[in-house]
């Protein structure tokens, strides 16, 4: 999508469908940290928009708000809100939005008006620094630029910290149709963090290229960066051709596990394709029941020939696989009344097709 010369736009189906997932998975993050016993959370969101869509829809600032003030039971954490915002139109326009909300005391917002994310980032970040013998407050940050300019030195020092992880939205469109041009390579540099990026520009089949850019980012945010999950999410245009990818990158599994869990609730139907993008080659739809073929040809190119325990199976599936740890044990059921995997010695009491026994040895049959 082109930069709106508006302040206000109107919202987009892809868009509606990435915010739902920001709603759901800061629902999730912002009890679970503070039950925790976390006394002070953070969320940047480094490219906020106005607040508010022109049929009146609820932009991403209102929305992450929304997500800690009106959860069932009140979150005890501080929460600081840190809102950039280029465009001083806009950056008005959302503090009429927040003022209109009723904000408990333990929730502050600031709105950096007329910042790049460059520019104010760094600030947000060092406020934070950690004091001696005090570690940095856990913090979620939100990165949905309209272009592609950022920094990947910025993204790696999140991922660095404790308890701090990104949402990233990957331009590929326009990264894409702009790697050739001969102006772009400090930019490119600066997103990538590498020079590796220009081996991009000779491959010529469109899906090859989407794949080469989405691994070399991936690569990126778990070697150079740093995080030990990363999960990718493709949005596809009307036309059926990659518009951008949705990089979630963390180093906690229940944060993983919660952001599977927002992806599979989020509902991607509509003129836009919302899926999975492990492999870009192969979508996997979000949709109400999972594929269990899939998944279980999966679970058998991992496991096939081999001895392993359950607990082993689900690891896989939430690190390794676009599914959730609620989609496995009825596939494991089904491949044992196939024949193809059988439980070693399991519990007297146990009955087929039964996997509660996390430490229960299980046997694939070679393919």
């Amino acid at each position: 999508m082109a930069q709106p010369k508006s302040t206000i736009w109107q919202l987009e189906p892809h868009t509606a469908a990435k915010h739902e997932l920001l709603r759901r998975y800061l629902q999730a993050w912002a009890p679970i940290l503070s039950q925790g016993r976390f006394p002070h959370l953070v969320v940047v969101d480094g490219f906020a928009g106005p607040g508010r869509y022109s049929q009146g829809e609820e932009g991403s600032p209102i929305i992450a708000i929304k997500a800690v003030i009106e959860q069932p039971r009140p979150i005890t954490a501080k929460v600081d809100y840190h809102f950039i915002e280029l465009d001083k139109r806009r950056a008005e326009h959302l503090g009429t939005e927040i003022a209109a909300l009723a904000l408990p005391p333990n929730v502050t917002t600031t709105i950096h008006a007329g910042h790049s994310f460059q520019d104010a980032f760094p600030k947000v970040w060092q406020r934070y620094d950690p004091l001696p013998g005090r570690s940095r407050p856990p913090t979620f940050v939100f990165i949905d630029p309209f272009g592609f300019k950022i920094p990947f030195a910025y993204v790696a020092e999140v991922l660095r910290a404790p308890s701090c992880e990104v949402l990233i939205n990957f331009m590929f469109e326009e990264i894409n149709r702009f790697l050739a041009q001969e102006q772009q390579p400090d930019n490119f540099d600066e997103l990538f963090g590498c020079r590796e990026w220009r081996d991009g520009i000779a491959i010529k089949v469109p899906a090859e290229r989407v794949k080469f850019l989405h691994d070399l980012y991936t690569r990126q945010l778990t070697k150079a960066g740093g995080a030990r999950h990363v999960r990718s999410f493709a949005m596809r245009n009307e036309r059926n051709t990659m518009d951008y990818f949705l990089f979630f990158a963390t180093n906690n599994e229940l944060g993983l596990r919660k952001m599977k869990e927002a992806m599979w609730r989020v509902d991607g139907s509509g003129t836009y394709t919302f899926s999975d993008a492990t492999d870009p080659s192969q979508s996997v739809l979000f949709a109400p029941e999972p594929d269990r073929q899939l998944l279980g040809r999966l679970i058998l190119q991992r496991f096939a020939g081999k001895e392993t325990k359950v607990k082993e199976v689900e690891a896989f599936v939430v690190c390794e696989s676009p599914f959730r740890e609620t989609h496995y044990k009825k596939v494991l059921k089904e491949l044992e009344d196939a024949g193809q995997m059988a439980a070693i010695d399991p519990p007297a009491k146990r009955r087929r097709g039964q996997f509660g026994d996390q430490d229960m040895k299980l046997r694939f049959e070679p393919r």
